[in-house]
């Protein structure tokens, strides 16, 4: 009985790691954007290229969102039921 709940304990727990939502990759920007590209690394971090200049900033994951904070301001890009990140406007729209 105890290694049947053992078991369970674990089993449970790497479902729950594995639901966890996250990003990784690089995304590159489709036609005229803001960033070259983001590339999605471990522990909420995230890489923005810009004019050959990358810089690390942190994101979080919100209802069908990913939010980049940089300098204190934040952006919003919607993820599309293509699997791409769109920013609208200027920001433009990345994919893998």
């Amino acid at each position: 009985m105890k290694t049947f709940k053992i078991t369970t304990f674990f089993a449970l727990l790497l479902l729950f790691f594995s639901c966890t939502p996250s990003l990784s990759g690089t995304y590159k920007g489709v036609g005229s954007t803001f960033f070259d590209q983001l590339t999605f690394k471990s522990g909420n971090k995230v890489e923005l290229v810009f004019m050959g200049s990358t810089t690390e900033v942190e994101y979080k994951l919100e209802e069908g969102k990913v939010k980049i904070t940089n300098a204190g301001q934040t952006q919003v890009l919607t993820i599309t039921e293509d699997g791409c990140l769109d920013g609208g406007g200027f920001v433009g729209k990345y994919c893998k």
